[in-house]
């Protein structure tokens, strides 16, 4: 199986090439950084520092890497490699006198190779769900000892490679353990690999941030749709316009996911003659309806909300991390699909702390019977600002781990 995909990735060298040049066409890429892709880099390490790799493709793999950073820097040329700009805009703003970045190279071995020789990692840290094949076996080939951790499995995703689970034990047997990110996730991987699969918590739940203070917003209420994915908005709109009708002290907020999806959803709302602004675009908040058309601004806005909807779960995206949300004292309402924070979600439907929704018109029924019953808003917020301050993470344990194999064994 590996054989074959190595000669599809092979073949695949000029169209990757082809792809490459349209993306810098379109500024889909970074001209001056798209060798990296290749293996390439501009960059040099401090040679006396050995170099710890850590592998998050997206930006919220990469906020989940906070704690490894803090960890590593000061000791290791601390690696960071994503595939999307985003994420790297992200981890050099927030990260870039820690870290060195560049993009991760694409699966092909001889770019691989490039890369690996240039940055000679004692440790590799791969996070989360981003399956390269031929990098991870290669790893194993030169004997780079690595660990896979917050590993996560969509119960789709489980279902394909069920049917080429020997492929998926060929290629995690190159991590020397593996950590999954939640109970569902553990028992999934578990039954498609070898290697020993073990839960500490879900990595992304490791940083706090308590320092939050309420928004002053008097007698109004801020209604916040936070990470809507497409076609969410299309099944909310006529519910939350019926709420503001009713209710003209509500005003909202929407994040969707995706940023430049902000227009697609600004037409929606003015197409019903709703006052709707961008975030990007105002002075003063003073609208009816708010969309936020940049990254970085979901703990400020979760910080001015009463109630946060979170989306990526009135379709089956598998949800969000309802733990930002908590700890910024919102009551949090859900759809059903959060499959991707399964296990978190039914301990905070246990404890009073969150709501769930089966469909759209619930959220109308939900949201209104929190605003007519003060007593219950603030339950629902009280019981999910405690549940955020629970111990999600064994992190003590887990930079014990790294530690000595980056000691003794790596």
């Amino acid at each position: 199986m590996h054989k074959i995909y190595k000669f599809i990735s092979y073949f695949l060298i000029p169209f990757i090439y082809l792809n490459t040049f349209i993306r810098l066409i379109k500024k889909k890429e970074d001209i001056n950084r798209y060798k990296e892709r290749f293996g390439f880099t501009n960059l040099k390490k401090n040679v006396e520092k050995e170099v710890v790799w850590i592998h998050a493709s997206s930006v919220g793999e990469f906020k989940s890497c906070d704690l490894l950073i803090n960890h590593f820097y000061k000791t290791y040329n601390l690696l960071i490699t994503t595939t999307t700009k985003t994420a790297s805009d992200f981890a050099l703003k927030n990260y870039g006198e820690k870290i060195i970045h560049q993009y991760a190279p694409y699966d092909v071995i001889p770019w691989i190779d490039k890369f690996l020789e240039t940055w000679k990692p004692k440790l590799v840290i791969w996070i989360e769900s981003d399956i390269w094949p031929n990098t991870i076996v290669r790893l194993r080939e030169k004997k780079i000892s690595a660990i896979f951790l917050n590993a996560r499995i969509s119960p789709q995703s489980f279902e394909k490679w069920k049917k080429i689970s020997s492929y998926y034990k060929f290629i995690t047997k190159s991590f020397f353990t593996i950590y999954a990110q939640s109970k569902n996730d553990l028992e999934r991987i578990t039954k498609l690999t070898d290697v020993n699969v073990n839960y500490l918590g879900n990595l992304k739940l490791t940083k706090r941030n308590t320092s939050l203070s309420k928004y002053e917003i008097s007698e109004k209420v801020n209604i916040m749709l936070a990470s809507t994915h497409q076609n969410e908005e299309n099944l909310i709109i006529p519910y939350i316009q019926n709420i503001s009708e009713k209710f003209p002290f509500i005003n909202f907020i929407i994040a969707p996911r995706h940023p430049n999806r902000s227009k697609t959803i600004y037409n929606l709302l003015k197409n019903k003659k709703l006052d709707v602004e961008y975030h990007s675009q105002l002075e003063k908040h003073n609208c009816r309806y708010l969309i936020i058309d940049s990254f970085g601004k979901m703990e400020e806005f979760f910080s001015k909300s009463d109630i946060v909807f979170l989306g990526g779960s009135l379709i089956k995206k598998g949800g969000h991390n309802p733990i930002e949300a908590a700890l910024a004292n919102c009551a949090i309402i859900s759809g059903p699909y959060v499959f991707n924070w399964q296990n978190l979600y039914e301990e905070m439907i246990d404890h009073n702390s969150c709501l769930m929704i089966n469909e759209a018109k619930e959220l109308e029924i939900k949201i209104i019977n929190l605003i007519k019953n003060k007593d219950l808003l603030e339950k629902y917020k009280k019981n999910a600002l405690t549940f955020s301050n629970t111990i999600f993470f064994k992190e003590d344990k887990l930079i014990k781990l790294l530690n000595y194999k980056l000691r003794y064994n790596a």
